[in-house]
């Protein structure tokens, strides 16, 4: 009876390598989808209080860091170079950025980054009071960790499902 072997076979093992149990599982995406639950709301009011969604936030805030192209802005930002010529054009069209003579924040656009500024030292004062500043430093590498690597595991199963894949003959 021919069988395939997909992604998931090769995900399964390497879950049982670093978790034992189930339980051990459940308690951790118990603990992630709690964190995301607290999380969803502050990101909501933040986007509410300075009128701008997160990865625009991000778009200016390279932009506000002397990235100057597209390509410079995708690149720290963690999204492609046409996702940043959309956003870049967006942001342009609310005046916070000048793309003429070179692409530049706009003291609107500096006045949105002072808000978010703010308001974001007042989440991280809350979460560096939980947990202590090295703590909290050490949490935010770890997530990033954690989202890239699913980033990743979520393409390399896009692009494995779109191949074909061997089939095996016991």
């Amino acid at each position: 009876m021919p069988s395939t072997v997909g992604p998931a076979g090769l995900a399964s093992v390497q879950t049982e390598q670093l978790i034992g149990d189930v339980g051990a599982a459940l308690r951790l995406l118990d603990a992630v989808e709690r964190v995301r639950g607290h999380a969803h709301p502050l990101i909501l009011s933040l986007q509410d209080a300075v009128g701008m969604k997160m990865p625009a936030a991000l778009v200016l805030s390279a932009i506000a860091n002397g990235r100057t192209t597209p390509a410079e802005v995708s690149a720290q930002v963690g999204i492609t170079p046409g996702e940043a010529e959309l956003a870049i054009a967006d942001l342009e069209a609310l005046g916070m950025v000048r793309t003429t003579p070179t692409l530049t924040v706009t003291s609107m656009g500096q006045a949105r980054l002072s808000q978010l500024d703010g308001l974001t030292v007042r989440v991280l004062d809350v979460v560096t009071g939980i947990l202590g500043p090295t703590d909290a430093a050490h949490l935010v590498r770890l997530l990033h960790t954690v989202a890239d690597g699913l980033e990743s595991a979520s393409v390399a199963a896009a692009v494995n499902q779109s191949l074909p894949q061997p089939v095996l003959h016991n």
